[in-house]
Parts: C-alpha cells; structure tokens; sequence
C-alpha cells in the first residue's frame, strides 16, 4: 500500500477525493489495494467462510459457518487531506453471531487493540505478537474532565450538534472509525458519540473491543448495542447504521447521555 499512498504523480488529483472516492481516484485505489493484500493472505492460510469487506461486501471463501468483517483500510478520504487517522480492522463471529476475535491495527504507531471470545481486550506490539499486556480505559468520571471525539465531520452530522457536550467537555475532537474505537480502548481518549448518523455496521463492531477494554458502550437511547444482530445482519450482506455513545466509564457514560438527552 504504501507505494500507492507516496504516488507523487497523483498530488494534483487529490483535491476531488472527497468529492468522489469511487472510479478512479487514488482513495479507492487505495481501498483496492489495501482488500487485495487481505484477501491475498486469506487465500494464503487458507481461510473457509463468509467475508464481509467494505469494498466488495459479501464474499463467501468456503463452506465453514464463520463470518470474518474487515475494513482493510479505514480513513482513507482523511489520508489524502492530511490527517493520520487510519487503522486496520478484523472481527471473527461464528454461526450464530457469536464474537469470535477482533483486532484494531492502529496505522500511526505499531500497535494493535486485541481480543478473544471470553478474555479482556489486550494490546499487542507488532512484531512481537505473543507479548501482550491488558488494555484498559481511563478511569475519567466527568465531562469537564473529558478528552471526547465526536463525530462531525462531515455535513450532515452537523445539522444538530450536541451543543451541551462542546460546552462542558474539558477537550473535543472529531473523527470516525475503528480507529477511534482503538484509541478508547488503549486509554487515550475518553468518550465517543455518534448519536445522529450512526456508524456503518463495519465500523460498529469496533466498540465492542471497546467493552472488552472495560468500557461502556450504546446506542444514543442507552440501550446495549447488540453486536451479535449487527454481525448477523453483515452475514447477510445488510449494512445499517447504528448510534453509538461509548465511554471509558459509566459515571462519564451517564454524564454524556445526560447532555445529549437535553
């Protein structure tokens, strides 16, 4: 990927990559080439079951009952604008929905946000995959407190901003992503809301790696997401959207929901 990412013949062409990132332009490209290498090694381990990725949606590789989603290269128009806000996404499901494993390869610094079925969520340094250490969330209770990332960065998340939230939180940023799942569950930030659009179903499914980090995680009523719906649904090739409040605690979850509610 990277040799397509440092293609300096492409510079001029990066301007329209947000307008439109699909037929030509380097973003898909990108995508494209991020997919390829997934699915060159899935064929290289010899994977068997059903795969759900961005840029092709369902593919079956085989008989198994297993679901792997992945979203090879997640950020890609923010690539080409110049923020370094990008990861590497898989999760694992079995038959029925059940969580398997997922991992979130942050793209910035060499590390990645892991967890089995059963066990906490962990942090693993590449390339020394089998030294892992726990991961954890802050123990931020307050808003005031708050480093929050709230989604709005594009038009349509604006139309109603939660206005409450931008006045009493400590700091604020935006970003989507399973990147920003990642960065709640190593404990870098505190909070993340999407409460209007809603995430992707892909995309989703990063914030139970946040829960297994010990977070808190639902949707904009409170309500527990329920992943294993969300994993079936892809099983099927159904992508939906899905508000997501996630915090590192649930005093600070409380507080947000609190704010948006008003």
């Amino acid at each position: 990927m990277r040799s397509v990412l440092q293609d300096a013949q492409q510079i001029e062409a990066l301007s329209a990559v947000v307008a439109d990132k699909g037929g030509g332009h380097l973003a898909h490209q990108v995508d494209l080439s991020a997919e390829g290498i997934l699915f060159a090694l899935l064929d290289d381990v010899g994977y068997e079951g059903v795969v759900f990725s961005e840029e092709r949606g369902l593919v079956e590789l085989g008989n198994q009952a297993r679901l792997l989603v992945c979203d090879p290269y997640c950020n890609t128009s923010l690539t080409f604008r110049g923020f370094r806000e990008s990861a590497v996404a898989a999760y694992e499901y079995g038959p029925d929905g059940e969580f398997v494993s997922g991992a979130i390869a942050d793209l910035q610094v060499r590390r990645i946000l892991f967890a089995r079925a059963g066990e906490p969520a962990c942090v693993v340094h590449p390339p020394r995959l089998e030294v892992r250490t726990r991961a954890s969330v802050s123990d931020v209770r307050g808003v005031e407190d708050a480093l929050l990332t709230i989604s709005l960065l594009k038009r349509k998340r604006r139309a109603v901003p939660p206005l409450r939230l931008f006045a009493d939180a400590a700091m604020v940023t935006t970003v989507d992503g399973a990147i920003t799942a990642a960065r709640l569950g190593f404990g870098e930030i505190d909070g993340f809301v999407d409460g209007a659009v809603g995430q992707p179903s892909y995309e989703a499914l990063a914030y139970q790696l946040v829960e297994r980090a010990g977070g808190t995680v639902t949707d904009h009523l409170g309500k527990p997401l329920d992943f294993g719906r969300i994993a079936r649904g892809l099983g099927r090739g159904v992508v939906d959207r899905h508000p997501v409040v996630a915090a590192s605690t649930e005093d600070l979850h409380r507080e947000i929901m609190a704010r948006l509610t008003v």
